[in-house]
């Protein structure tokens, strides 16, 4: 029985773990953050209501930071947002943040190694 409960409050203290890690916590920001074309770190801090040091403290203690997350966050929305039909190439790139879809193109093949016109070709079967 003691066993079970110290199996059943690590797996409670896990998960506490991994909603406390601030970099997912950013992720969520950032996230929201993209969609009103405020994704900078000034931003950020102000919504997380931290210092821009302490978060790039806390990042640094998970061996992150800012724009690695950031280009974490775009990646994964690249990606969702090429899934929408409705949504066009450069229409994508402004949700993410890029002046222009030279920007876009240039970061979506370095996360996945082929243009996002060819990505939506061989993975969404446009």
């Amino acid at each position: 029985m003691r066993r079970h409960l110290t199996d059943q409050a690590e797996k409670y203290l896990k998960s506490l773990n991994g909603r406390d890690k601030i970099a997912e916590q950013l992720k969520g920001r950032l996230a929201d953050l993209l969609a009103r074309g405020e994704a900078n770190a000034d931003h950020a801090c102000r919504a997380m209501k931290l210092s821009r040091r302490t978060l790039q403290r806390r990042l640094k203690a998970e061996k992150t930071s800012f724009q690695k997350v950031l280009k974490e966050v775009r990646a994964e929305l690249a990606v969702r947002y090429l899934s929408d039909r409705r949504l066009k190439a450069l229409e994508v790139a402004m949700l993410l943040g890029y002046n222009n879809i030279s920007s876009f193109t240039t970061a979506f093949k370095s996360w996945y190694d082929m243009p996002p016109a060819e990505y939506r070709q061989k993975f969404l079967a446009f």
